[in-house]
């Protein structure tokens, strides 16, 4: 009798609620750290708490909940003066969490709040079943046969048909794939289920009805999209053959299609909008003319291959009738490469072309050619 009487003591102050229990291990952390260090960190906190839960057959429970317990301790339950003080960048926080009361003092807080909190909630329930069962149209008798089916609320009756509606309506609603707010706006009308459902029918004929006419919009786009990227395709050739830089045409092409991909009439109906005209206009001012450059550059690589083979040839060969031999040559060749020179490929083809022309001439001349 002893020991049932002692399980039973035990049973009254046991915490049922894991909440209540962990910040009563909480508590009893605070105090044990305290003790212990006179300096310490959240993690330090964390391990000893961890410990006392695992000791007490709960799960560990991470920073960020520890964290949570600490502000509820101090500023819902005010048992604990929470202290931080951020030292800078890189420097951390300082801490301290000091008890108001004895540790005894704290957890009979703690089961107080609880206790009231579940009072609290069972009174609400209370009083809400007897609001809603005590209604103030209703007799004596009225209440004495409240569970005679004969008798039932014709109210409760009319409200459970409308609920079992709505449900009928948001499944037909779901199935036909129709949005939330119309859904929503439609139960706000209170209409009954048959004339909900023909709404419903409705919408869905007339969004069938739609459909053709945005794919065949989505169709012409595409096939006016393809027409953009020819014209630009041919833009780009144009200027490209009129000696504009390659590499800056297609950056800017680029550019333009992403500018006009979805509104592509604005180019392609050119006699109607100035867009394209405006545009060629534009990349012919930005983009850099490179044509002149390369006739320059052509005409400085034949005058240097020009002079450095006179410089070759002219202890062998008299310089009056080198000149125009040379000219002759190089103004044949295709493209004129410094590589060809430095491999003396040109070098041995004007000393062949030379000694060709000489067995055509007489000795006399030939003389006059080679010293």
């Amino acid at each position: 009798m002893e020991n049932n009487k002692q399980a039973n003591k035990k049973l009254d102050t046991q915490c049922l609620n894991k909440y209540q229990h962990k910040l009563i291990s909480l508590i009893s952390t605070i105090a044990y750290v305290n003790n212990k260090y006179k300096k310490y960190t959240q993690s330090n906190l964390l391990y000893y708490f961890n410990g006392n839960l695992r000791r007490n057959g709960h799960k560990e429970t991470t920073l960020k909940t520890l964290q949570k317990y600490l502000y509820k301790l101090e500023k819902i339950l005010g048992v604990t003066i929470n202290y931080y003080r951020h030292l800078g960048v890189n420097m951390g926080t300082e801490i301290h969490y000091e008890l108001k009361y004895t540790k005894k003092k704290c957890h009979y807080i703690i089961n107080k709040y609880f206790k009231d909190k579940k009072e609290e909630k069972h009174q609400n329930r209370v009083n809400a079943h007897l609001k809603k069962r005590c209604n103030k149209k209703e007799n004596v008798e009225k209440a004495e046969c409240l569970y005679n089916i004969n008798n039932k609320n014709k109210e409760e009756y009319k409200n459970k048909t409308k609920f079992i509606e709505k449900l009928q309506i948001k499944k037909y609603a779901k199935k036909s794939k129709i949005k939330y707010n119309l859904l929503s706006s439609i139960l706000d009308l209170n209409l009954n289920k048959e004339i909900a459902i023909e709404i419903f029918k409705a919408i869905k004929r007339d969004e069938n009805q739609a459909k053709p006419k945005v794919n065949d919009i989505k169709r012409g786009l595409k096939v006016k999209q393809k027409n953009l990227q020819e014209i630009l395709k041919k833009v780009k050739n144009q200027l490209t053959n009129e000696g504009y830089s390659e590499e800056q045409l297609k950056k800017k092409i680029k550019k333009i299609y992403e500018q006009y991909e979805n509104k592509p009439h604005f180019i392609i109906e050119k006699d109607k909008y100035s867009d394209l005209k405006k545009i060629i206009e534009k990349i012919k001012k930005t983009v850099e003319y490179t044509k002149k450059n390369t006739k320059e550059s052509e005409k400085n690589i034949k005058d240097n291959i020009f002079s450095i083979l006179i410089d070759q040839l002219r202890h062998k060969v008299a310089v009056e009738v080198l000149v125009p031999v040379l000219k002759d040559y190089l103004s044949k060749q295709d493209k004129l490469e410094y590589g060809k020179l430095f491999n003396n490929q040109y070098y041995h083809d004007i000393l062949d072309l030379i000694r060709s022309e000489k067995e055509l001439l007489n000795d006399c001349k030939s003389k006059q050619i080679f010293k």
